[in-house]
Order: structure tokens, then sequence, then C-alpha cells
């Protein structure tokens, strides 16, 4: 049977000498996995969180639908002309793939990441250095997962419990210093310039940490590498 579905572009393998596999996240069915035959020679589209519409034929009793076309409906240009850009899509979609494990449809999570990636791809004065962990914050209160923050700073962040405090039960899943007051900020909205390059990164680390013990199977090692090379040194 025929279907379109609004999908973000989240990872491609060869499977054949011009076919690939290929993974969405769409609107109407949650996760999806597509064999694209003759794919190769179509993917111009295929950058990572590119915003798809999709034509493909799946039956109920497979796993792996048949893509027939994917082209993009909004032009995200920018995450393919900025190399910035580009690496935190490569992050973000490998952490959608990493989280959103089920073929469910959620439109309200569909509408805000569509939403969010429109916005960096419209701001002109983008903090490099921020936009994965604002990323990992935002999404993790879609997720459910969100870190329980009060109205002024803790010192230490309780990566198991989601939560901050001012008493010292020292553990590995405890973390405390500046980054653990810039979570907070961020987590508030707040935007400041006080705030090193380190303590930016320490702060991603940590975001990384707290996914890695709330989602199952969570792993994203190969892309964090990438943030690390790029916004970080």
């Amino acid at each position: 049977m025929k279907q379109s579905a609004k999908a973000i572009f989240l990872h491609k393998f060869s499977y054949s000498e011009s076919s690939l596999i290929a993974t969405f996240y769409t609107r109407e069915f949650g996760l999806q996995n597509f064999l694209f035959q003759g794919g190769k020679k179509k993917a111009a589209s295929l950058y990572p969180c590119a915003l798809c519409e999709l034509i493909f034929y799946k039956r109920p009793d497979s796993e792996l639908g048949k893509l027939t076309e994917a082209k993009t409906y909004v032009n995200l240009n920018l995450f393919v002309l900025n190399p910035l850009l580009s690496t935190v899509a490569f992050f973000i979609a490998d952490v959608l793939r990493n989280s959103l494990k089920t073929e469910q449809s959620d439109q309200e999570l569909y509408a805000f990441l569509e939403m969010y990636l429109e916005k960096v791809n419209e701001q002109m004065n983008l903090d490099g250095s921020m936009l994965a962990l604002d990323f990992l914050i935002e999404f993790a209160g879609h997720l459910g997962i969100e870190p329980l923050v009060g109205s002024t700073n803790k010192r230490y962040f309780y990566l198991n419990e989601g939560s901050f405090s001012d008493v010292d039960l020292s553990g590995e899943l405890v973390r405390e210093g500046r980054a653990v007051f810039l979570i907070q900020d961020t987590l508030r909205g707040l935007r400041s310039g006080q705030y090193l390059l380190e303590d930016k990164r320490i702060a991603l680390e940590m975001m990384i940490r707290y996914y890695e013990l709330h989602i199952p199977n969570f792993n994203v090692e190969r892309s964090l590498k990438v943030i690390r090379e790029i916004l970080y040194t």
C-alpha cells in the first residue's frame, strides 16, 4: 500500500551498489527503516536532520518499508552550507536515533523537532558551543527525563535522580563545578557570557552521561567525538 509521511532523516548505510537502508523519524509512524532502491543517486536531500516528505510502500508484516521518494519540504540550507551547523545536525540525528526507538507516532514531539530545526537554521548569531547542550536539555523535557531545577543554583548534580542539591553525597553519579551551574541556568532559559568554553564542554559531557543513565543503550560516542573536535578545540 502506497503511503506518505513527513519525516526527519537520521541515518543511512549502503545496502548494494545502488541502494541504501535509510532511517527516518516520521510524524505519522515514529521511527522507520526503509530500503531505498537507487538511493545513492537520489540521496542529495538526505543530509542529517533534513525535513523530508516521503513516499513509500510497507506491508503490515514487514519491519522494512520500500522508499520510492524523499524530497525536502523545508530548506535547511545552513545545515548543508555551514560546517558548524552540519556538525550539530549530525549530532542531533545521532541523539534522535538513539532515543526514539519505537514506531509509535508522537506528533507533538515531531512538531517540536521540526520547529527547533527551523529555528536554528534561521538564527544568524549562533553560539556554536551551546547548540548541542541546548538541544539535549530541551529534548530531555520532551522525553520526560528533564532534570528538576529549582529557583537558585545548587552545587551538586545527582545524575541518577535528575536533581540538584547543596548536600554532598559523594559518588560516581554526582557532579559538581561551574558546568553544573551552567546546566541549571540553561534549564531556566538563562543566557550568560560568564561561562568558559571548557565549562560548556564539561556540561555537554555531563548531559551525555545523564542520557546514558536514563535511556537504554544510548551511545552517541561517534558523533560526540566530532562535536568535541569542531566545537570545543
